[in-house]
């Protein structure tokens, strides 16, 4: 599969859309390792955001706390703490569509360091596609 996709993209929106929430798709190859949304305020969980969500189903899949080779998805931009969950998860790269630039009194952004930000310290150097879909994206932070 090459990256960014716009079909794995449609897929968090939908998702998104459906949870009222920020989504994340993780993949690998072809094939769709884990799915899930921002629980926050259903777990009264300030870290349960969907990135944080995603990778821990993903590693449970797939045994084991790398995810070497694995591509995130989001429907908005990794916070610094997702960021950093995505490095030491070992990602391959992460694909995210509305930015912290979008914010709004809904989506509001209590760190404001970009998600480049943060990879451009981590190691390994994982690769970033931003703003992919991000009109599509943006609409998911009115609802």
């Amino acid at each position: 599969m090459k990256h960014p996709n716009k079909e794995i993209m449609e897929r968090a929106i939908a998702l998104a859309r459906k949870e009222r929430a920020v989504a994340c798709i993780i993949v690998k190859g072809d094939s769709v390792i884990a799915e899930a949304t921002t629980t926050t305020w259903k777990e009264q969980q300030p870290f349960r955001h969907a990135e944080i969500n995603v990778i821990e189903k993903a590693c449970k899949k797939m045994k084991s706390f790398y995810l070497k080779g694995c591509w995130l998805y989001s429907t908005y931009e990794p916070c610094p703490m997702c960021a950093s969950a995505s490095v030491w998860a070992k990602l391959e790269g992460i694909v995210y569509g509305a930015s912290m630039d979008d914010r709004n009194k809904v989506y509001t952004q209590r760190i404001l360091i970009h998600c480049q930000d943060v990879l451009k310290h981590g190691t390994p150097k994982l690769k970033l596609h931003k703003k992919f879909m991000r009109k599509e994206c943006k609409v998911l932070l009115k609802l």
